[in-house]
């Protein structure tokens, strides 16, 4: 049976998550942050449940900005056809989640395979950071920092292909002025002068993802990524966090990660369409 989720759903539904925590973070995080009934913050979610008689066997998410997310292990083509029908209606920008249930999703939904701009598997890992410490300092952003941030935001954004429709600069401006004074966004200095940021993107219980690391270009491959991650780690440490999850752009990110204590345990799609997408009838 699939059913739309209520606030009475919360905890088994957060218990069933954290089971699958690696592939699970936005799910987690939006539910954390806010519950089952949001419709007005574009992380607010709508969840559906999969469930047997042995209660919650799957999770299927459609966010209030149109992304969707997925927790369904064992995820079969007609029941994907399912979740098709049911977002009938939706306007979609693209879907996040473990590799193969994405791709599984990504066919069912009434879109061109030639609609989505990018639809790539990163590496996913994982770290216990119990303990963790580092001896480099790191900062939140400042307002002095947003012409900086504007340039790192727009070649991250390029990079990455992660770009949200139209202009790229003023969505780069948007994310340096949002980052300044942000709780969960770090950047390390050398002689004063900003070389590298890291971000907290996803955070459920004592478990954190890690996002929006960059370094220029120049700066690269003098260890700086590695460090500005371990510094932010350590502080979430601090606070209570023991589990850090991320998912690499590229090798030489992950060979970043690696070094500093990261384990690879699988995969993470990442699809994004061209331009956000009224869905139809599904195929």
């Amino acid at each position: 049976m699939i059913r739309k989720a209520t606030p009475a759903d919360t905890v088994p539904m957060a218990a069933f998550l954290e089971a699958h925590v690696e592939t699970s973070m936005f799910l987690l995080g939006n539910l954390e942050a806010h519950g089952t009934e949001d419709t007005a913050h574009p992380h607010g979610t709508a969840f559906f449940l999969r469930e047997t008689g042995d209660g919650i066997t799957g999770v299927f998410g459609c966010t209030n900005a149109g992304f969707l997310m997925c927790q369904l292990p064992g995820l079969t083509a007609t029941e994907a056809q399912t979740y098709a029908h049911l977002l009938k209606g939706y306007t979609l920008q693209g879907m996040t989640g473990e590799a193969d249930q994405v791709q599984v999703i990504v066919d069912a939904l009434p879109v061109a395979p030639e609609a989505w701009r990018l639809n790539r598997v990163e590496p996913l890992y994982r770290m216990d950071i119990r303990g963790l410490s580092s001896g480099s300092a790191i900062r939140p952003p400042a307002k002095a920092d947003v012409p900086v941030l504007n340039d790192w935001f727009a070649r991250y954004m390029t990079e990455t292909q992660t770009a949200p429709p139209g202009d790229l600069h003023a969505a780069a401006a948007r994310r340096a002025e949002l980052a300044v004074g942000a709780p969960r966004i770090r950047i390390l200095e050398r002689d004063g002068t900003p070389v590298a940021m890291a971000a907290i993107n996803a955070k459920a219980g004592q478990t954190v993802q890690v996002g929006g690391v960059f370094v220029p270009t120049d700066l690269r491959g003098q260890g700086l990524g590695g460090q500005v991650v371990r510094a932010l780690l350590a502080e979430m440490a601090g606070q209570g966090a023991t589990t850090a999850i991320l998912f690499a752009a590229s090798p030489e990110a992950a060979k970043t990660y690696e070094r500093i204590g990261f384990a690879r345990v699988g995969g993470y799609r990442i699809a994004m369409l061209e331009q956000a997408t009224l869905l139809g009838e599904p195929r």
